[in-house]
């Protein structure tokens, strides 16, 4: 029996636009307290699923129907992993 491959974690800047992916559990640790607290107030939580809609110095992801601007800083500080989309 072979050990399953971990998934795939990259910093939600390196998300190519257009690619889904999930935000990991323990990602929203790098940030500090206040910005954790908005960012989940504003659904953008641990395991939700995101849509990248622009990428660089202001991200735009989409989490639902919301959009929400990220600076480049904090969605580098996001780890997420990204969902093969022939799943």
């Amino acid at each position: 029996m072979t050990n399953p491959t971990p998934p795939i974690r990259i910093p939600l800047t390196q998300l190519a636009p257009g690619r889904r992916a999930t935000v990991d559990c323990s990602a929203l640790d790098a940030l500090p307290e206040g910005d954790r607290c908005l960012l989940t107030a504003m659904g953008l939580g641990e395991r939700c699923e995101l849509r990248m809609c622009r990428g660089g110095h202001a991200c735009i992801v989409q989490v639902d129907t919301t959009r929400l601007g990220l600076s480049q800083e904090v969605a580098a500080r996001i780890m997420v992993t990204p969902i093969d989309e022939a799943s």
